[in-house]
């Protein structure tokens, strides 16, 4: 059996960071090449057959975590605790609760200078999710230990 290339978690993180709808992202464990599968129906973009039968027969491929497994509202919330600032942090609270809250929580996030302390969190969220998932996978990872 073929040795599993080593993966940086920097880039899965990088990878996770691009999920959406509608595609789903694989890792080729012998290469650590991504491929990105999008759905036909939804995109009206026929995939690569023979990667598509690679993917399903050779063993090679693991699923990355949909954005459903990372649960970007809870990463919200974590940094919405994490804020020192009380008005602050009330104010990213009251942006979570209701409809609209992913927008309303990025506007509040602008309005009050906290764009890139939200996405450096989140993008060790990012770091911490691709460790459990490589841990889960069996997949060699430099990086955060």
């Amino acid at each position: 059996m073929a040795k599993k290339v080593t993966m940086k978690l920097e880039d899965i993180a990088n990878e996770l960071g691009i999920n959406c709808d509608g595609v789903e992202q694989y890792l080729n464990t012998m290469t650590g090449e991504f491929v990105t599968i999008i759905d036909s129906d939804i995109s009206g973009i026929e995939n690569d057959e023979e990667l598509l039968n690679d993917i399903a027969s050779s063993g090679n491929y693991v699923l990355l975590p949909s954005k459903y497994d990372i649960q970007e509202y809870s990463i919200m919330s974590d940094f919405a605790e994490s804020v020192q600032d009380e008005g602050k942090q009330n104010k990213l609270f009251f942006a979570l609760d209701g409809k609209g809250a992913f927008r309303y929580f990025k506007d509040v996030l602008f309005q009050n200078g906290l764009e890139a302390d939200y996405y450096e969190f989140r993008h060790q969220a990012y770091i911490d999710i691709a460790q459990s998932w490589c841990e889960e996978n069996d997949i060699p990872y430099v990086g955060k230990i």
